[in-house]
C-alpha cells in the first residue's frame, strides 16, 4: 500500500476516533488498535526486500551473518516495543507504555550482548599487539 494511503488512513481513523471517544472510548481505542495493526501489516510486506539487500550487503563485505541476525532482532524488538508503548499512550497508559519502552531497552541490549563482547575483544587483541 502506497505511503500516502496509509497516511490518509492513519489520518482518517485519528479523527474518527476523536469524534468516537467521547461517547464510546472503547470503540475509539479498537478502531486505533485496528488501523495500527493494517498498517504494520501493510509495512511488514516489505520488509522482505529490506532484509535481502542487507543479505547483498553482508555477503559482499564478509560481516559475520551473526551480526545481521542481531541487527535484524535489534530492529524487530524497536519496531514492537514502539508499535505496543504508542499503543499503550493512545490506550491512556502512560505507565504500561514507559514500562514496555524499558523493557524494549533491555532486550535490545540484552540481544546486541554477543556483538559488545566482540568488539571489546577486537579492542583487546589491538592493544595487546601494541
Amino acid at each position: 500500500m502506497p505511503f500516502v494511503a496509509l497516511a490518509v488512513s492513519a489520518v482518517t481513523a485519528a479523527v474518527l476516533a476523536l469524534t468516537i471517544r467521547p461517547k464510546n472510548g472503547e470503540i475509539a481505542l479498537l478502531l486505533c488498535v485496528a488501523c495500527s495493526v493494517m498498517i504494520l501489516l501493510s509495512v511488514l510486506g516489505s520488509a522482505s526486500a529490506v532484509i535481502e539487500t542487507v543479505r547483498q550487503i553482508v555477503a559482499v563485505s564478509g560481516i559475520s551473518t551473526g551480526y545481521l541476525a542481531i541487527m535484524l532482532k535489534v530492529i524487530g524488538i524497536c519496531l514492537l516495543t514502539e508499535f505496543t508503548a504508542n499503543t499503550c499512550r493512545d490506550a491512556g497508559s502512560s505507565a504500561l507504555a514507559a514500562n514496555v519502552t524499558l523493557a524494549g531497552k533491555l532486550l535490545v541490549t540484552v540481544t546486541a550482548l554477543p556483538l559488545y563482547v566482540d568488539i571489546l575483544n577486537a579492542v583487546t587483541a589491538m592493544v595487546a599487539q601494541r
